[in-house]
């Protein structure tokens, strides 16, 4: 969850407000399991909010509600959630969508509170859809390395589920490669873990799953050092999405990486951002 940045002009031209009534709130891990409580989250939106897999939303706050979460001396305040489903929503009927949120335990009034916090039939202001930065290229035959820690896997299930699940698409229509490493403290918070060992099973030739415990994602890319190297020089996309402090450990290991090929790190970096190869969402 991050405040919705002023500076978004260019992704808000097609942003529309909706207000979409809450389905389910259900638990993915507890509030004892180490990463404090996640929740899924599904909204009803009546087919009202067009947006693509990869875009996030902002949920709208207006303090003078009776709700006890909501004490701040603004009068409307936007935070931004990245949506977890693909397009046509996990059931599939193009009227939902679906949030991954984790409540705020060091913040009682925070927006994140505010969305566990919903029942059945509340409703929910939401402006967006917002972003570019994890949205997929079309091209079907293209490679796309995700790697998340806790509920920044969010964007990456909501491509995923778009390339291999939604029966809206044809069937074999992705021949490229799709590789997740999903990190988490501990296997218990390991979100979505269930179901992309499924899609896994079903689509062996184009997917690859790999987990990361104790937030070792940067260890899962140093053991895959050769192929992510071979991968982004024949042009695969690297997208990586949680928390900031996942990012300082993971350049050192691509510098470190870099170094042992002969690759001048640097040099490599600003070719991948220059291609839009390089993608970070993070908070």
């Amino acid at each position: 969850m991050r405040l919705l940045k002023k500076h978004h002009r260019s992704s808000t031209k097609l942003a529309s407000l909706t207000v979409q009534k809450v389905v389910s709130v259900d638990t993915l891990v507890g509030p004892k399991g180490g990463l404090g409580e996640v929740c899924h989250i599904i909204l009803d939106h009546g087919g009202l909010f067009h947006f693509v897999e990869g875009q996030y939303l902002g949920v709208i706050l207006h303090p003078d509600d009776d709700d006890d979460s909501l004490h701040t001396p603004f009068r409307v305040i936007i935070h931004a959630f990245s949506i977890a489903s693909c397009r046509d929503g996990d059931s599939f009927d193009g009227e939902k969508l679906s949030l991954c949120v984790r409540r705020a335990e060091l913040s009682p009034h925070d927006a994140s509170n505010f969305l566990c916090n919903r029942k059945e039939g509340d409703e929910v202001d939401i402006i967006g859809p917002f972003g570019k930065t994890m949205v997929f290229p079309e091209n079907p035959e293209a490679m796309h390395i995700m790697v998340a820690t806790a509920t920044g896997i969010a964007p990456f299930r909501s491509n995923i589920q778009r390339l291999f699940v939604d029966p809206q698409v044809p069937k074999g229509k992705f021949n490229g490669l799709a590789w997740l490493i999903n990190g988490a403290d501990n296997y218990n918070t390991l979100l979505y873990n269930k179901e992309v060992t499924c899609i896994l099973k079903d689509n062996i030739d184009h997917f690859r799953y790999e987990t990361a415990l104790n937030n070792s994602v940067a260890d899962r890319i140093y053991e895959n050092g050769d192929e992510i190297f071979t991968l982004l020089d024949e042009g695969a996309y690297i997208y990586f999405a949680g928390s900031k402090t996942m990012m300082p450990g993971i350049l050192e290991t691509f510098q470190k990486m870099a170094k042992e090929r002969g690759v001048i790190w640097e040099e490599m970096l600003a070719r991948l951002k220059k291609n839009n190869q390089w993608r970070v969402e993070v908070y």
